[in-house]
């Protein structure tokens, strides 16, 4: 990667992002909107991050080139800049990041939920003369929890992250400089086989919704992936998984594939999209067992896999004539739950702007960027 790099996001993956890659010889400028200043003053005052955990292949104090909630200071003349924070936040992010731009660099959205397609539209209809390449990956590389202060801790790694820029004709001038840096990417057909490909979205919302009494009465106090895949969870996983590979074979794509033992593990199909290197699968599956959450309905779990994966989804399949029961039963599940409307309150496909186009044409623009 050359030059500065920009990490927009203080949260666990930011911050094991920014330590990653500060260890690893490149200068980062670590960013977080102001609005959460709090929870990332330490890392403001340290300008330094101390990274560990199990699978952590460099480890020790990272300290950063820039560590601000000036986004001017942090992207300023950097070439990559990546968006590592939760889709609810993509829209704070980008209105704030908008307006910085420099023509020639490249945003990636990591772990993007279609966020690539918000931030190409948001730029079409309010920069059109910007020149800015923007991605989307499956899932961002680390299984990560930040602990108290700057200190995070990484505990499992992603053996495949797949990527595509949009249009998908640029990925093959993309991804060598970032495989060099992660050796796990590999291509994407397109940005909507990259969201579709996201295992937050399959595991989370069965596995919180179908645990939501467990969830209540526990006060918090549950680990989905210790007691809450079961098998019937497990099939309601699969079922839904299935659908998305018809979404993606509707678009003349594919998603990552799983085996079929892959499913009925007690994390599911999160036990092969993470593992710990150099460990045994039994070591993975403990360690994701260790993870607490959710701890409410109010939980990213629900709140950001559902309205900014699931609803997506579910109004692609009605514009490519694809059946997707399973997801649209989550959208109504998960609305009833916490009393939302997350069709209306969700990542649909017109804020992506593809609500016009049919199911040739989106392709043509994901894979051409001809509209």
């Amino acid at each position: 990667m050359f030059g500065p790099v920009a990490v927009l996001g203080g949260g666990h993956g930011g911050h094991c992002m920014a330590a990653d890659l500060t260890l690893r010889g490149h200068d980062v400028h670590l960013y977080e909107h102001p609005r959460f200043l709090d929870s990332f003053r330490a890392t403001v005052e340290r300008g330094c991050i101390r990274l560990g955990g199990p699978a952590a292949t460099v480890r020790g104090e990272a300290k950063l080139r820039k560590v601000t909630t000036d986004m001017t200071e942090a992207v300023r003349g950097t070439r990559f800049i990546h968006m590592v924070v939760p889709a609810f936040a993509h829209d704070p992010f980008f209105r704030e990041l908008l307006p910085r731009l420099e023509n020639g660099q490249t945003v990636v959205v990591w772990s993007g939920d279609f966020g690539s397609l918000r931030l190409a539209w948001l730029l079409r209809q309010e920069y059109p003369a910007k020149e800015i390449l923007v991605a989307e990956t499956s899932t961002i590389p680390y299984g990560t929890r930040r602990r108290a202060g700057a200190e995070v801790d990484l505990l499992l790694v992603a053996p495949r992250v797949t990527i595509a820029a949009l249009p998908a004709k640029a990925t093959g001038e993309l991804l060598p400089t970032l495989k060099a840096v992660w050796p796990c990417l590999e291509p994407a057909d397109n940005v909507l086989a990259a969201a579709l490909s996201n295992p937050n979205p399959i595991c989370h919302p069965p596995g919180s919704l179908l645990n939501v009494g467990r969830i209540q009465h526990s006060g918090g106090q549950f680990f989905m992936y210790r007691e809450g895949i079961t098998e019937a969870v497990a099939r309601v996983i699969k079922a839904l998984y299935l659908e998305t590979r018809a979404l993606a074979a509707a678009l003349a794509c594919e998603v990552i594939e799983y085996e079929e033992e892959d499913f009925w593990t007690s994390a599911s199909i999160m036990g092969a999209a993470f593992q710990a290197p150099g460990r045994t699968g039994a070591d993975t599956l403990a360690i994701i067992a260790g993870v607490l959450g959710p701890t409410s309905i109010s939980h990213r779990y629900i709140t950001e896999d559902l309205p900014y994966g699931l609803v997506p989804m579910s109004q692609l399949g009605d514009k490519l004539g694809v059946d997707t029961p399973v997801i649209d039963s989550m959208v109504h599940l998960g609305s009833a739950v916490c009393g939302a409307d997350f069709r209306a309150s969700g990542r649909t496909l017109d804020t992506l702007g593809i609500d016009t186009l049919d199911g040739q044409a989106l392709l043509r623009y994901v894979t051409e960027g001809v509209r």
